[in-house]
Formats: C-alpha cells, structure tokens, sequence
C-alpha cells in the first residue's frame, strides 16, 4: 500500500482538473491510516519491548533490507513539500485545505518511526539527515521548501543533524568541533547562507533565514540533550538523571557576546546597513537563552 500511495503522490503533479484536490485528500487519507496502524503496532510493541517484532521494525527500519522504503518515503515527502510551497502562491487554493501539507506531516511521523524502531537513533539519524541533505542538494531548494521540511520535521535528533549538515555546508572555516554550543558559536562567526532568488537586491532575507536555523538548531540540540533522545527508546525513559553535557557546552558571556557581534558586523558589511530591530531582538532572545543554557551546563 505504500509503494502504491507513493506512486500516486508522485504523479500528482499531471493532474490537472478539478479532481486533482480530491484524489490528493484521499491519498492522505489512505496515508493517515496506514500512520495509525504504524504507530498503535509501535507503541503496543513498545510496552512490551518487543519492537524488533513490529510492523514499523518490518517496514522502515534503517537497516539494510528496507533502507530503500525511507528513502522513497524522502523522495515523497520533498516532492509533497514542493507542491505545497506551489500551491501556498495560489490565492484561491484555501490554506486549510493544503493536504500536501498533511501528507508532509503523516511522512515525517514515518520517519520519526523508522528513526526510534533501531536499537541505534544516533546511528539511523545520521543516515536520514544524510539522505534529507542529499535531496535538498538535488532539488536546489528554495528556501520556502527549506524551511518547511526543517518546521515539520517531527523528530528532534533529526532536526538536530539536518540542521548541522545545512550550517556545516555554510562554513566559510571548517572545524572538527562536535554538536555543541561552542558549534552554535561558531555558526554564528563563519556561516553564510546563498540567497535566494525571490530575494532580489532584499540581502537581509538570507541573514533572517541564518537567524532561524540558529534558532531551530539551539531548541532542538536542546531537547535532544535534556530528552536524552541518542539514547534507544526503550532505554530513555529510564534516565531519570541530569543531562549529560559536553565541555564544548561550556561557554563564556563574553565568548557568547563575541559571537553576536560578529554576526551583526558581517550582516551589516553583506547588506549595507544594520539589521531591522525585530531581527535584532531576535537574536538578543537568542543569546540569552544561550547563555543560560550555558550557565545549566556549568552546574553539572
């Protein structure tokens, strides 16, 4: 049923009568209950610590044998999220009605499943980050399509490691330096993002969509440490203790201040003037979640 539901989201493209909105809903709607079905099996699966056994293990594990199944899942989500951007510029397409939207959000459910099913999410995050960075690529996405597979994306490890991909490829300096706040800073001092082309002579716009993903990879690096989720599901909710921060962590004021000096300088340089006051405050919320995030990690 999947092959077949992907087979006929990927053709929806040539659909155009008045049809196409209605066989769209009802390919959601098939995609919705295959999700329940999945995700009643993982949870009952999960209860009884069994998951090897459930139909998600059987169907989207990142293992060898159905590795191909996610990516063509990928493959469907990018494709769903393009006909989505397409049809939010369509004045009388009604937002409540975007089941592409939908299906991207029943997808990423999917993967979130085909993540946390492994004895390893550490391991099949980076696979699947791999493969989300490797379609982007592809695709020559446009930031419309960028963000919203980074908003929907369901499973935080996995924002987490998209998100580094995205920033790493941005880095005018590499570095060896693992996920971390010292990264975040590092991020804030060497990342520039290509604009887009509906940015026009408007620089700023790609300095905005920098703002966001450095927003984005704090909160999910966030949960990911305090949720403990590198760790398999069946062991996670036995970690009752503090989370487990890295020296990298570890981050002074003064290195945070740095930090945003250094970004609003280099915007300043790229656009011809500073940033808007809105991003401004932005970014000043940003520094101050991250230094008490930093000032958690000292006390552990």
């Amino acid at each position: 049923m999947l092959l077949f539901l992907q087979h006929s989201v990927l053709h929806y493209s040539c659909l155009k009568d008045d049809g196409n909105r209605l066989r769209t809903k009802v390919q959601y709607m098939l995609l919705q209950y295959m999700l329940q079905v999945l995700e009643d099996d993982f949870h009952f699966k999960l209860r009884s610590q069994c998951l090897l056994h459930s139909v998600a293990k059987k169907m989207l594990s990142c293992g060898n044998e159905t590795i191909g199944q996610v990516k063509d899942i990928i493959v469907w989500i990018m494709n769903a999220a393009k006909e989505s951007v397409n049809h939010s510029k369509d004045v009388e397409y009604p937002k409540k009605e975007d089941n592409y939207l939908k299906i991207v959000l029943s997808l990423q459910r999917m993967l979130t499943l085909a993540l946390e099913v492994d004895k390893n999410p550490n391991y099949s995050s980076d696979k699947l980050s791999e493969e989300l960075f490797s379609c982007l690529s592809r695709m020559h996405s446009c930031r419309q399509i960028r963000l919203l597979l980074l908003r929907t994306l369901d499973s935080k490890l996995l924002k987490c490691k998209l998100l580094k991909l995205l920033l790493d490829e941005a880095c005018s300096q590499k570095t060896g330096l693992p996920m971390s706040l010292n990264l975040l800073l590092h991020y804030f001092k060497s990342s520039t993002l290509a604009s887009d082309p509906s940015d026009g002579a408007e620089k700023w716009r790609k300095w905005d969509e920098l703002l966001q993903l450095l927003w984005m990879l704090m909160l999910s690096y966030e949960e990911v440490v305090t949720g403990h989720l590198h760790f398999p599901i069946t062991k996670r909710f036995d970690r009752r203790h503090a989370p487990i921060w890295k020296s990298n962590d570890r981050v002074k004021c003064s290195e945070v201040q740095e930090a945003v000096d250094i970004f609003l300088s280099r915007a300043a340089n790229d656009i011809g003037h500073a940033l808007s006051m809105e991003m401004q405050d932005l970014l000043s919320q940003l520094q101050e979640h991250i230094t008490d995030m930093s000032s958690v990690t000292t006390s552990h």
